[in-house]
């Protein structure tokens, strides 16, 4: 299916070039799924978004805004399954960083189709040759300048990437956030510098604790990688994802991921987990 696009309300799919997330990167994403025109973990999505907001100083968008545009673009489309991407910019402004106080933000919803990609048995990673750069003030937040994981997965070779810090500490995967599993410990990167926290996160480490996992969120360098009996990443799109190989190291084991991810799938087809649009 073609991408259907709403701009501030409005079908249409052309911008202004003097939009300053067109010129800057000077906005904020979030990319959800949709079932049946309900959408899963809205609130997760929302409350990123909002923080986005609070740490850049965009305007913010009410909600009730938000899922008024995802019915009217979703009213177009005879898919069921379908990927909502909301993009929220600073606005339209003159040549230059600086902006007036009384710019007005830019709201985008692009609708597009959910494929039925099935996870894969074997899944490789390798160390991105592109990194992050710590900068707190951006650290957690989908804001819109993604430039480092745009030329991480220029050279890619394998099934995803690892993206690490100045450090070399490991940060997360090009599209999402990764897991270590060492006995009964969890440990996922710490993001307080750079990196972005998943939707999914919280509700993993959640379902980790639940079973009895000791789980850490701390800064993971790529020498305690052979260390991991299991790893998985994890994103909106593809759920929870094992991890079989990271370069020439191997992982065989999966069966604490396996109950997680289990346990993840039966939140998400849960009714409480959507919001009905």
């Amino acid at each position: 299916m073609d991408s259907i696009a709403f701009i501030n309300g409005q079908e249409q799919s052309r911008i202004s070039i003097s939009n300053r997330n067109f010129q800057y990167g000077d906005g904020l994403f979030e990319t959800c799924v949709v079932k049946d025109n309900q959408i899963l973990f809205w609130e997760k999505h929302l409350s990123r978004l909002n923080e986005g907001c609070k740490k850049l100083k965009i305007k913010n968008i009410d909600k009730s805004i938000w899922l008024k545009d995802i019915k009217k673009a979703l009213s177009l489309t005879p898919k069921k399954n379908c990927v909502v991407k909301l993009i929220l910019s600073r606005g339209d402004s003159q040549r230059g960083y600086g902006y007036p106080d009384d710019i007005l933000p830019v709201r985008v919803v692009i609708v597009s189709e959910l494929k039925n990609a099935k996870a894969k048995k074997s899944f490789s990673l390798e160390y991105a040759q592109s990194g992050y750069h710590s900068n707190p003030i951006l650290a957690g937040i989908k804001h819109c300048n993604r430039i480092e994981q745009v030329l991480a997965r220029a050279t890619l070779t394998r099934d995803e990437a690892i993206m690490l810090d100045e450090n070399q500490n490991i940060i997360s995967v090009t599209q999402g956030n990764i897991y270590f599993i060492s006995g009964k410990k969890l440990v996922t990167p710490k993001l307080d510098r750079c990196g972005v926290i998943g939707s999914r996160r919280s509700l993993i480490l959640e379902l980790a604790k639940s079973m009895q996992l000791n789980v850490k969120e701390e800064n993971i360098s790529i020498n305690e990688v052979r260390n991991a009996d299991e790893v998985f990443i994890s994103n909106s799109i593809i759920g929870i994802q094992s991890v079989s190989s990271i370069e020439d190291y191997y992982l065989p084991k999966s069966r604490m991921t396996e109950k997680i991810k289990k346990a993840f799938e039966s939140v998400t087809q849960d009714i409480k987990s959507w919001t009905c649009i």
